[in-house]
């Protein structure tokens, strides 16, 4: 029977980066975006009210956590002790699927997306001008939304033109003082947009991982890396809230989350404060030590725990979120003006 607090990060994988100590509460340290550092209980730690729960689909955290039982949280425990058996290493990639679509960092990075799409797209509209210009290119006789809204009313098309005829100035007429009207209502349609985006974000993600708590079609991208364990020489590891963590050729190099398009080089999973998990594209390919708790703290969305409270630490602290976002800024902007160009281009005749 599922439980009300539902971990989106799992316990067996934070339990890697405890506070050492022989007490029987596993404790870390929690660096948050803006917060001072707190050491807590990881069982409070990564985990939300119903996360994993809709009504259509009530036992989906119960589907997750025999998974993690029986399957991923064994597989890591072989992990940390250096097991890269054949059955090992046969199992990483399901694991690997599994932790980069469960989390919070997921469906946070979606409702991030769809929101800023939605509100660029009502701001822009809110301008009469703009509303303006895209209901006279495609509210015309002859568009698919035009005619469709006609023939709904009972009015051909040939009775519009033949109002045409007679005035051709009737359409802008009609149009001008609604324009006003629905442009002025945008704020309106988009409160209440940005208000239904949570509950429909947290619907497809749990529809999708109610599908496959690990999707073979992600799992798939990982079946021919070649797979080691590392000692983390330097210093405390982190885990970030994004858990996996992927090196891909590019302008931006290390990401959150592996778009279908990336060239892998490396995905990296920290395993414990001083142990992580790397697959590799090409064995010649030397492991991506360098500046590893940096890039996880930047695609961290809110916050990343460690062993120890230190100041690398908090000089990391001020780097989350820099590199959370499945878009960069200028990737939403491009996007937007795509679309914007292709609501007020040309109709298709």
């Amino acid at each position: 029977m599922s439980g009300v607090r539902q971990h989106f990060i799992p316990r067996f994988l934070q339990k890697g980066f405890r506070t050492p100590g022989n007490g029987k509460i596993v404790r870390c340290w929690v660096y948050e975006q803006n917060k001072p550092p707190r050491s807590a209980n990881i069982q409070d730690v990564g985990l939300e009210r119903y996360f994993y729960a809709i009504n259509s689909e009530p036992d989906l955290d119960d589907k997750i956590s025999d998974a993690e039982r029986d399957v991923y949280a064994p597989l890591v425990d072989n992990l940390r002790a250096g097991n890269l058996s054949a059955a090992v290493v046969e199992s990483i990639p399901g694991l690997l699927a599994h932790l980069e679509i469960r989390s919070r960092h997921v469906r946070q990075n979606m409702q991030s997306m769809v929101d800023e799409c939605a509100t660029g797209i009502l701001d822009h509209l809110s301008d009469p001008a703009n509303l303006g210009a895209l209901s006279k290119e495609h509210l015309r006789p002859g568009s698919a939304i035009f005619d469709k809204t006609l023939a709904e009313q009972g009015f051909s098309q040939q009775q519009m033109q033949a109002l045409l005829a007679m005035d051709e100035s009737a359409l802008e007429r009609i149009f001008e003082p609604l324009v006003d009207i629905f442009a002025s209502l945008m704020p309106v349609h988009l409160n209440r947009i940005k208000t239904s985006i949570p509950e429909m974000i947290k619907g497809s993600h749990v529809r999708i991982l109610n599908e496959s708590v690990s999707p073979a079609a992600r799992a798939h991208r990982f079946s021919a890396l070649h797979y080691s364990v590392h000692k983390f020489g330097p210093g405390d590891l982190p885990l970030g809230d994004s858990i996996v963590l992927f090196h891909v050729r590019g302008e931006r190099s290390f990401k959150p989350f592996m778009d279908k398009d990336d060239e892998l080089v490396h995905v990296v999973l920290p395993l414990a404060s001083e142990k992580y998990l790397v697959g590799t594209t090409n064995t010649s390919l030397s492991s991506p030590l360098q500046n590893l708790p940096l890039e996880i703290a930047k695609c961290s969305m809110g916050y990343f725990i460690c062993a120890h409270q230190s100041e690398r630490a908090a000089d990391l602290q001020a780097q989350i979120g820099s590199n959370a976002s499945w878009l960069s800024a200028r990737e939403m902007s491009t996007l937007l003006g795509e679309v914007f160009s292709a609501l007020m281009g040309p109709k298709q005749t």
